[in-house]
């Protein structure tokens, strides 16, 4: 249920990481700027966090059902 949007946060994690690397290895950076990248990919893996809890949920929930059903 949740899979697209959990894919594409994980994909938008990965290049805000690959993005915060450069910038600290190669020290051209400003400040603020670093900042700002680091806490959007907080928020990404606080998003992702709450998707794939959703997610276990909504799965435990269906096997739930199914189990009732038989």
């Amino acid at each position: 249920m949740y899979e697209q949007r959990i894919k594409h946060l994980e994909e938008a994690h990965r290049a805000l990481d690959k993005q915060v690397d450069t910038l600290e290895k190669t020290g051209l950076f400003e400040d603020l700027k670093l900042e700002q990248l680091k806490k959007e990919r907080l928020l990404l893996r606080d998003k992702l966090a709450i998707l794939k809890h959703k997610q276990d949920n909504f799965e435990t929930n269906q096997l739930l059902k199914q189990g009732f059903e038989e």
